[in-house]
């Protein structure tokens, strides 16, 4: 394992570097964590990829560095590097579902099928780490929820920065946010304020974004009627998700 780039997160514990240890092993892959200023979406702070060698996670130390008190999130931080370690053992050891995309596929497109792919296994991969003892959402992600609540209740958009896309992306990334926070509450025991605000947030959701959260819905049918915690359930999962957003015949789906 190997930090890159990084100005304020000088260290691991030694309870995630034993568990980074644990996934080299297990995947025959290296990991390197990287600090970078974008990970190519907005909203997002990290991102996992994949190669024959190496397990590479890219994530923007910047996201968890409080300026008040002059410190890092090393909780928060270190849940995400856990998690995007995780997706590596998915892949190469688990035997999860990986995607392929064809030439045709354009940005916005290999974008939203990115949407679908993180909805469903971020849930696994955040059953794994939960039973570690990782923290399951960082401090900066229910201080975003948080913003998003206040929002929402005067009235506000706080999606506008995705006005820029297409309103398809815009609206897919809002189920997106509704997702992860739903699968949170849903399958975990995130702490009593943790999960007080994520309950708001579903809710204020539910009636702030109505046409968002009909589609939220049907994502979350296919959850319930796929084992998602196994690949079989995962993958078939997956596959309905790109068929309900008419993605499927953008990518190859395949298992290393």
């Amino acid at each position: 394992m190997k930090l890159i780039g990084f100005n304020k997160l000088s260290k691991l514990s030694e309870k995630l570097e034993e568990y980074i240890k644990k996934i080299e092993e297990e995947t025959g892959r290296c990991v390197r964590i990287k600090s970078v200023q974008d990970v190519g979406l907005n909203g997002l702070s990290s991102e996992v990829e994949l190669d024959p060698k190496y397990i590479r996670v890219r994530i923007i130390e910047d996201k968890y560095y409080d300026p008040k008190k002059g410190e890092i999130d090393q909780e928060g931080i270190e849940c995400v590097i856990a998690h995007e370690v995780t997706l590596g053992l998915l892949d190469y050891k688990k035997k999860y579902c990986r995607l392929r995309f064809f030439p045709r596929c354009n940005k916005l497109e290999k974008d939203s099928v990115g949407l679908i792919y993180s909805m469903i296994r971020d849930i696994m991969a955040n059953k794994i780490i939960h039973e570690k003892n990782f923290q399951t959402l960082p401090k900066h992600c229910i201080d975003s929820l948080k913003d998003n609540i206040k929002k929402l209740r005067d009235g506000k958009d706080p999606y506008k920065n995705y006005d820029k896309y297409p309103l398809i992306f815009k609206n897919r990334f809002m189920v997106f946010i509704f997702i992860r926070a739903w699968g949170i509450l849903r399958y975990f025991n995130p702490g009593e304020i943790d999960k007080k605000t994520i309950h708001k947030f579903l809710k204020i959701f539910q009636k702030s974004c109505p046409k968002q959260y009909k589609e939220a819905e049907k994502i979350t049918k296919i959850i319930f009627e796929n084992d998602i915690f196994t690949p079989e359930g995962h993958n078939n999962a997956i596959k309905e998700c790109l068929d309900l957003w008419d993605l499927t015949n953008l990518v190859d789906i395949y298992i290393c």
